[in-house]
């Protein structure tokens, strides 16, 4: 299927005029008619980005404080010549001209009142692309994304195949095999082919990490060889990877930050013009259609390669779009545009369960895409159900039918005018709680302007920034309103809530001072007063940029507190994220067609035999606790079959055990019935793994699991701990500001999923500078006369055996500065060297004298050679005795 550019409807981006008082402009262009006549102002509307023979309205307006508009002049004053039609009402057209590179054409408005003034020149640009043949493709991973691609798809991206990472994951061994069959697919079948991705900070070969400079580029050169030699005439490449957000860790190979801040990223792209002159070599990455923020900071990487040469098309990542305005989408491509280059839509899905809500924001979104003159293609990161990065962004079911969404893009794509039949009205669900409370999970607001919902978080929240929550059933008997924000240093900003409108008036006002950091969460109580029915919640930030990051937001009634739940979603509301298909090959998705609770459940389809629905609680259970365990299950069959419910638990030194917690060999058809049962975890088990899942029943048994719960020992509020260490398993955003990489600047910080001893998350060390050591400051949390127990986890790349010793300063007013080793010495405070490539435990302790007025109380990391280039710090404590 090759698809061209549909002739762009007239574009006409009309003005509004209002009595525009505060734009009386007067100059040299003006003039005055009798008495003291004020001239008129004229404006010619919003610059506009085209194609290249589409027709284009340009719509002004004329605003006069003491008369009337009586005519309207418009004139062309730069780009080549073109034909204006003009009429009485300010409108004129054109048709743009055919050109093969992007041109800026510039239009001059003036208006004259009836009383003789004319108005200064307001002027207008049109930005012309030449017209694409654009593509709609698709992302490939697995044999089966072969099937039917063609039906739908007129281009290949392998979405994992051609990491360097995959290629070459066992130096000079390189595995083409699943590269190999997307691009011979693309070949035999007249499809696009787009290289993904030549450079990127994730999955790359770990063993470059042991390697110098010089030899990692040595490897790199050799990597784009073996690339070249193999594929040397690659139509698309996508050659670096998100560079703002994950930075190759051999960037020094590529020459560093250097003069321009960004040399590594311009040597890269050297690279892959001088190995391939002929392909089109595009800089890819994410959060860039939605925040302005990263718009402006993707430009300058653009237009840095732009001024060499070097870039011939803009990737922009479309994932995580679901709560984003079409029109500040369409906003931030006409300033991508505005460079000339064409743009490709990378990596789009809507993760959205129910169909109509997904159908309606494909529809949207997909609409900008396509009629916006610059992009060049689309491409959607897989398509079929259960086999998506993004459980709920699926278009062709298990079953071979084909989404609602999927069905309007194919007949939108045949260039039919009446598809819009084919979406469902989508109503909201809303949001409703309990008598004593309702919980806003804030990044599944459903409509949000200038923010991102990044993880479990609402972040990048500047001032004028908003979210909503549609339909919220409130109780009358609600009297309070609680945040969990946190925020690092700045001013204090505040959040605002507002009913039914973002126009409305403050409902209520709360303050978010600075925390401890921006993943230091606390939780903020006021006051609220109690309203009944439903309202749309808009949360409005205020005063400052960078208000808080925020992870829920309550309303309730004073005191009471939520269930607590190790299951992050097992209610499936929103999605089957965290739940994996298990070993009996099926799929799961969210179901609209039964549910215990709320409107979905989780489905488990299509598997054989064993696992067919998995939970991994390794993270979030303890030793020595128990966790009563409850769920629904629900099977289509027309008898009886058993469903069990089982946990795998793996003890550090001990053989895997497989926990039966409910066995119900006769569970009856189309009825919800519970499993219930308890999950003991040894107290002398250091817990490998602890996964959930459930099993036994007959392959082809369609079985539906709803509400899940996994309850901890306390079901309360979220519970304060003792650790003077914020965050220190490291789960949070963005490390603590308490953190720094004192005494001198170089080394990084940051937080990083490649190694964790708890959790997903460590803090990161690396690109290390002498001198420069990670510390966190205590001095505000210490007391006089205390002592204080240390623990802590740490891992280092070696090559070889090294110290990391956490070394305590203690400054007290009037006295000299004291230090002494805390942790990583033997008794005699030598440092113990610790094998590389594993986590060690330390712990230690420290007291504050009685007498002490605590100026500066620090704890810091010292005595690992520069060798060592990067280390890991998790599960972190500092607690009083």
């Amino acid at each position: 299927m090759k698809t061209s550019l549909f002739p762009i409807a007239v574009l006409s981006l009309a003005i509004a005029s209002a009595g525009c008082t505060d734009r009386k402009i007067k100059g040299p262009d003006a003039t005055l008619g009798t008495d003291n006549n004020v001239a008129p102002v004229a404006e010619a509307g919003a610059d506009q980005v085209v194609a290249a023979g589409s027709s284009v309205t340009l719509v002004g307006v004329g605003s006069d404080v003491d008369g009337s508009i009586t005519s309207y002049n418009w004139s062309q004053s730069s780009g080549p010549a073109v034909t204006l039609a003009t009429d009485d009402s300010g409108s004129a057209s054109f048709t743009a001209p055919a050109t093969e590179a992007s041109v800026t054409l510039t239009f001059e408005l003036r208006v004259s009142d009836d009383g003789g003034a004319s108005s200064p020149a307001d002027a207008v640009t049109v930005t012309v692309l030449p017209a694409l043949d654009k593509f709609f493709g698709v992302a490939t991973e697995h044999p089966d994304d072969y099937t039917q691609l063609t039906t739908y798809f007129d281009q290949i991206t392998p979405g994992n195949a051609g990491k360097w990472g995959t290629v070459e994951s066992t130096r000079d061994v390189m595995d083409w095999t699943d590269l190999d069959t997307a691009h011979t697919f693309a070949g035999n079948n007249d499809l696009s082919f787009k290289y993904h991705t030549l450079f990127w900070g994730q999955q790359q070969p770990a063993w470059l990490a042991d390697l110098s400079a010089e030899e990692q580029l040595e490897e790199i050169n050799e990597w784009l060889a073996a690339v070249k030699t193999r594929y040397p005439k690659l139509e698309m490449i996508d050659v670096v990877n998100e560079p703002l957000h994950e930075i190759p860790a051999y960037k020094e190979a590529l020459g560093g930050d250097g003069d321009t801040g960004w040399d590594w990223l311009i040597t890269a792209f050297e690279l892959a013009r001088e190995a391939f002159p002929e392909s089109k070599l595009i800089l890819n990455d994410y959060n860039i259609l939605s925040l302005d923020a990263a718009t402006e900071d993707y430009l300058a990487l653009i237009q840095l390669l732009q001024a060499r040469e070097l870039i011939d098309g803009i990737g922009v990542q479309a994932h995580f779009l679901e709560q984003s305005l079409a029109a500040d989408i369409k906003g931030n491509l006409d300033r991508l545009a505005a460079t000339g280059l064409p743009i490709y839509v990378s990596e789009l899905d809507i993760n959205f369960a129910d169909d109509a809500r997904h159908a309606n924001k494909l529809r949207e979104l997909f609409t900008v895409f396509w009629e916006h003159p610059a992009v060049a293609g689309i491409t959607h990161w897989g398509y079929r159900q259960g086999h998506m990065w993004r459980s709920e962004a699926w278009l062709l079911a298990s079953d071979g039918s084909e989404r609602a969404g999927l069905q309007w893009v194919n007949c939108y794509l045949a260039g039919e005018t009446e598809c819009d039949h084919l979406v469902p009205e989508y109503i909201p669900g809303g949001w409703s709680g309990s008598d004593d409370l309702i919980t806003l999970e804030a990044e599944l607001y459903d409509q949000g302007h200038g923010v991102q919902a990044a993880g479990s978080v609402v972040a990048h929240t500047d001032i004028g920034d908003w979210i909503m929550f549609q339909d919220v059933a409130f109780k009358d008997a609600w009297d309070s309103f609680s945040v969990s924000y946190a925020k690092g240093a700045g001013n204090t900003g505040s959040i605002s809530i507002r009913l039914d409108s973002l126009e409305n008036a403050n409902a209520l006002q709360v303050q978010l001072p600075p925390t401890n950091g921006w993943s230091d969460f606390q939780t903020s109580t006021v006051d609220w007063a109690p309203v009944s029915g439903s309202h749309d919640v808009y949360v409005r930030f205020n005063e400052v940029s960078g208000v808080a990051n925020i992870d829920w937001l309550r309303f309730g009634v004073a005191g009471a507190k939520p269930v607590a739940n190790l299951v992050s979603n097992g209610d499936f509301e929103q999605s089957a994220e965290g739940w994996g298909a298990g070993w009996g090959g099926g799929a799961l998705s969210t179901s609209a067609e039964y549910a215990k609770t709320g409107n979905r459940s989780l489905l488990a389809a299509g598997f054989s035999s064993g696992a067919y629905a998995t939970y991994d609680l390794t993270a979030l259970v303890e030793p020595g606790t128990s966790y009563p365990v409850i769920a629904w299950a629900l099977h289509t069959g027309a008898a009886p079959v058993p469903i069990r419910l089982v946990t795998k638990l793996a003890c550090e030194g001990q053989g895997d055990q497989y926990l039966w917690l409910s066995d119900n060999d006769a569970v009856p058809a189309q009825t919800w019935t519970e499993l219930a049962g308890t999950l003991e975890i040894p107290a002398d088990c250091q817990v490998n793994e602890a996964l959930m899942y459930f099993e036994n029943t007959p392959g082809g048994t369609d079985v539906y699991l709803d509400s899940v719960q996994v309850i901890p020992p306390s079901t309360g509020e979220e519970e304060e701990t003792d650790n003077l260490i914020k965050d220190g398993g490291f789960e949070g955003v963005v490390p603590a500001a308490a953190w720094s990489a004192w005494y001198a600047s170089g080394t990084t910080l940051a937080l990083s999923t490649e190694q964790a001893q708890a959790g997903s998350q460590s803090l990161k060390v690396s690109t290390r500078a002498e001198n420069s050591n990670p510390s966190y400051d205590l001095t505000a949390a210490v007391e006089a006369g205390a002592a204080y127990d240390v623990a802590l986890s740490v891992r280092h790349s070696g090559p070889n055996a090294a110290p990391v010793q956490l070394t305590r300063k203690l400054a007290c007013e009037g006295e000299g500065d004291d230090y002494a080793a805390v942790a990583g010495t033997d008794n005699d405070r030598n440092p113990i060297s610790l094998a590389a490539g594993e986590w060690h435990d330390l712990t230690g302790s420290f007291e504050v004298p009685a007498g002490c007025t605590v100026n500066e109380l620090r704890l810091y990391f010292e005595g690992t050679p520069l060798e060592v280039e990067t280390f890991y710090i998790d599960e972190f404590s500092v607690t009083p005795q």
